[in-house]
């Protein structure tokens, strides 16, 4: 059966129009244009959808413009940490430079196995991963996205144009070009459209190779690093799946063997995906229980909320403002990072197009189903302004977990895409009846009439009263005023393109201005989003003289540095990952717990981390410098003193207490299964470290005395060490240090990170990667063979 029949074969209702439409001979409406449309190839399409993608990008392109804000402190550093350890031959497993060492791969945002980020690794030189490389491969999926998007509109059943727009309406849309900056969000959901593409596929067609590949894509999706957006897809093709099956199967047959084996088809292919990412997912699991994110509670998921009064922003998308790379105007809900957040502009056509899909939803079984799951998404995307977002929280398995609900916007999009596709589809080649054309005019008219009445709310100040966020500002109210004209000239001529097409008036003219205006009304919108003029090299490079200073000391040592203080940050945050500094401080959404110790002084704790040059506040030049913090310990040290505490009350009670002489004394929070003797006059011990990597430390150790050693190290499972070659614990000492006994004498030292998460989920994926291999290559096999024997037994016998 091909993939775009399987609605019309399984809708009763879709089958007695194509039956009527033969048989009736009298028209009262609209008949499907009869011209030449000069319908896009497939490969045009998606070089038009490259070319709108270039222009919209183009300043970056060409590199006048940067991509900002968390792109530029986060994703980069990330990566350029990432590329430049692969490039050297090394799995990043361990992220020694930032907050004070962390778990790198486990963070799953990290994106270390995702494929085209492992590619990355090719455009390093001099330890540096070129920022253009990153830019390039996050447009690269809008156009990705695009495809995707088409492949699957035509999947359904659209013509070429039909499918096109859908294409540009998604990778377009206003959620995605304000979420430019967040690379692990776009390479994320521009593969939903293929994923959903194959998942249909694997439902509808014999052929188990379908099964396979949407489990490969579906799990190397899950690689690209938003779990967020991961959990919701997953959700979404659950409740996809069970509309299919609902509306295919009725009553007993929904115990037939088509149905059973379509369930089993979405089993394998979600327990394959899974399996796939598990080289990922079972370190982030081990993390995420020792990460701040353990537990959130309700009013932190619940940051980036959609309040009801955003819904306006479908209409008028900058009622509140902007905050974008050219400087923050925000004026709405929450934080300037809302207006990213809570962003549901879909674009005039788009939208308008899309209610004018509500006429086919009792004929097209694709636009009803579409239709709930957009209304969902804007439900569950207002948070705590409704129940919906609340009803996941308490009850479905790892909504907990996320704030930023207006996150599920993405379906809303993703679904307005697909049902601008099928209205379009409809005008422009289903014969309408004079009622059904009737209906899409009321449609039209009355959705420009509440975009009417709303800029005259705008204009006349009346709004003022009701938005509480633009009460007493004139000049908020004037600048609303200003960009809301230019919304509403968009919406009157969106609307008077469909009108012409509803009533065949121009028709080619029409459809040819259809992806122009909707394009233009996007540039409008975001086409200066995310042009930064902070070019990246020459805001890492303003610490130039620093990180060469911090690197000439660090020849001779290794040491920690304190970067930032209550007055603000001499580098980056993140800096530590491109430059390979050892910092304190740093920026990730899975950041440890256990990061500071609660000490009774910032100088305990300071000393304990190994921290040679603080941050300090110059109050006569009113800035930041460098100090020198002189009691500073050591990377390594040893202890002769121990002390078990019972408990992280304890454990608190106890290092804030004059009693914990942290030279001297560690802390253990269980029995070590070892006693230290004391013995008379100073204890006399080496202990140096002689090669130093993200994931492997060896030293040369020396004491006159049993003692225990301490790295100014995180402590985390999966971290072990060798003393002379012989495994001996690491025990989580002075709150989040590493410790181990050492017997007097000299010796070997080696701390190696293994975790056996990573391990275990390697060889999961591994052997999953096999499964769906043999599976994609068997029926490619079998059918090579066929196709060989049929044509041997075809050709005539040599005599």
């Amino acid at each position: 059966m091909p993939a775009g029949a399987f609605w019309q074969s399984t809708n009763p209702h879709a089958m007695a129009k194509t039956s009527k439409r033969k048989e009736q001979s009298r028209h009262t409406g609209v008949q499907p244009w009869k011209g030449d449309f000069r319908e896009p190839l497939s490969w045009q399409a998606v070089a038009i959808l490259a070319l709108l993608v270039a222009i919209m990008f183009r300043e970056i392109l060409v590199g006048t413009a940067y991509l900002w804000e968390d792109f530029l402190y986060f994703s980069y550093p990330v990566r350029n940490f990432a590329a430049t350890s692969v490039a050297m031959g090394s799995i990043p497993l361990w992220n020694p430079y930032t907050l004070n060492g962390m778990p790198f791969l486990a963070d799953i945002q990290t994106t270390v196995f995702y494929l085209p980020c492992l590619l990355l690794s090719l455009f390093t030189a001099g330890g540096r991963l070129s920022f253009y490389s990153l830019e390039f491969l996050v447009i690269a999926h809008y156009v990705l996205a695009g495809a995707s998007m088409f492949s699957l509109a035509r999947s359904f059943g659209m013509r070429n144009f039909s499918a096109l727009f859908a294409g540009a309406a998604y990778m377009l849309s206003g959620f995605m070009i304000v979420h430019a900056i967040h690379q692990q969000i776009i390479t994320m959901v521009a593969w939903y459209p293929l994923i959903l593409l194959f998942f249909r596929n694997a439902l509808t067609r014999n052929e188990w190779s379908w099964v396979f590949l949407a489990a490969l894509v579906l799990g190397h999706s899950i690689l690209a690093g938003y779990p967020q957006l991961s959990l919701y897809f997953y959700f979404f093709l659950f409740v996809y799946f069970l509309f299919e099956l609902l509306t295919t199967y009725r009553g007993r047959g929904l115990l037939s063997r088509p149905a059973l084996l379509a369930v089993l088809k979405a089993g394998t292919i979600v327990a394959l995906s899974v399996a796939v990412a598990m080289i990922q997912l079972l370190p982030t699991y081990e993390m995420s229980g020792l990460s701040q994110r353990a537990q959130i509670t309700y009013e932190k998921a619940t940051e980036g909320t959609l309040a009801w009064s955003q819904i306006l922003t479908l209409l008028f998308p900058k009622l509140f403002g902007t905050a974008g790379a050219n400087g923050y105007n925000y004026w709405g809900p929450g934080t300037y990072w809302y207006f990213w957040e809570t962003c549901i502009y879909l674009g005039f056509l788009p939208l308008l197009l899309a209610l004018l899909s509500l006429v086919l939803v009792k004929k097209n079984k694709y636009a009803a189903f579409f239709w709930g799951y957009a209304l969902f998404s804007l439900l569950f995307a207002l948070g705590d302004n409704l129940f919906v977002h609340r009803l996941f929280f308490d009850f479905v398995p790892g909504f907990s977990t996320f704030r930023n609900p207006a996150r599920m916007g993405i379906f809303l999009t993703f679904a307005t895409a697909l049902m601008s596709g099928f209205a379009l589809n409809t005008l422009l080649h289903e014969e309408r009846d004079a009622r059904t054309t009737r209906r899409l005019l009321a449609l039209l008219g009355g959705t420009i009439g509440v975009g009417v009445l709303v800029w005259l709310l705008v204009l006349s100040g009346s709004l003022t009263t009701t938005i509480t966020s633009m009460r007493n500002a004139q000049q908020i109210l004037s600048a609303v005023k200003k960009d809301a004209l230019i919304s509403l000239l968009m919406l009157v001529v969106s609307g008077v393109l469909l009108f012409a097409l509803m009533r065949g008036i121009a028709v080619r003219a029409a459809r040819v201005a259809l992806i122009p205006v909707f394009f233009i009304d996007m540039l409008l919108f975001g086409g200066s989003q995310n042009n930064s003029t902070t070019d990246p090299k020459e805001y890492f490079g303003k610490t130039e003289s620093l990180v060469r200073f911090f690197k000439e000391e660090g020849q001779s040592e290794i040491f920690r540095v304190n970067t930032r203080n209550s007055q603000g940050m001499i580098m980056d945050r993140n800096q530590g990952m491109i430059d390979r500094i050892y910092t304190m401080e740093g920026y990730t959404p899975l950041a440890l717990q256990r990061v500071y110790a609660p000490l009774a002084s910032v100088d305990q704790m300071y000393d304990l981390l190994n921290v040679k040059y603080k941050t300090v506040t110059n109050e006569q030049a009113r800035g930041l410098s460098l100090a020198r913090h002189e009691t500073y310990f050591p990377r390594a040290f040893f202890l002769y003193r121990t002390h078990v505490v019972r408990g992280e009350e304890e454990l608190l009670a106890y290092l804030k207490s004059p009693e914990f002489d942290h030279r001297t004394t560690a802390v253990f929070e269980k029995e070590p299964g070892f006693s230290l003797v004391p013995a008379a006059g100073e204890p006399e011990w080496r202990a140096r470290v002689t090669a130093y990597q993200n994931n492997t430390i060896e030293l040369d150790l020396s004491t006159d005395r049993d003692g225990v050693l301490v790295l100014s190290e995180i402590y985390y499972p999966g971290w072990k060490a060798y003393i002379d070659g012989k495994e001996t614990e690491v025990l989580c000492t002075d709150y989040n240090l590493r410790g181990m006994f050492v017997p007097r004498g000299s010796h070997k030292g080696t701390v190696r990170f293994e975790p056996a998460s990573f391990a275990l989920g390697m060889w999961i994926s591994l052997i999953t990667l096999v499964v769906c291999g043999a599976g994609l290559a068997v029926p490619l096999l079998r059918s090579r063979r066929k196709a060989e024997t049929q044509t041997a037994e075809t050709q005539p016998a040599h005599r």
